[in-house]
């Protein structure tokens, strides 16, 4: 049997025989969202979410990002990019937080997708922030 005889990516696979299930498996579409925890919120008077509109610096903006990844959930690199859906690599992840360079937009969207979720308040606070220090 040749290897190309094993996975045909053109239909059934007829050489392993018996394999209805993987063959099943294999074609079923992955749509199912990405499950994240709930995010408990700080109790009233005791809020200690990291806030990316106090940053004046790049290096200031990047220990907000920092800070705030471990306030979320302290995530590792690969579950900030499960949770991101995979729009950000774990290595990229990496690279820009613990770097010095003022990230890219998208890479700020995928982080707060990944942290935050679909909140768009959150959103609008990263963005602002990212965006007074693009202009400085």
């Amino acid at each position: 049997m040749s290897p190309t005889g094993v996975l045909e990516p053109t239909g059934p696979n007829r050489a392993l025989g018996g394999t209805r299930w993987l063959d099943h498996f294999l074609s079923t579409p992955v749509s199912a969202p990405v499950e994240r925890p709930r995010a408990l919120r700080d109790r009233d008077g005791y809020d200690r979410r990291p806030n990316p509109l106090h940053a004046r610096t790049t290096a200031e903006f990047l220990l907000t990002m920092r800070r705030y990844v471990v306030w979320t959930g302290d995530w590792s690199y690969r579950e900030l990019e499960y949770l991101c859906g995979g729009a950000v690599k774990s290595t990229t992840f990496q690279e820009v937080l613990e770097g010095d360079q003022l990230p890219r937009y998208v890479f700020l969207m995928a982080f707060v997708t990944a942290c935050a979720g679909e909140d768009e308040a959150e959103r609008q606070r990263w963005v602002t922030a990212w965006r007074r220090l693009r202009a400085s």
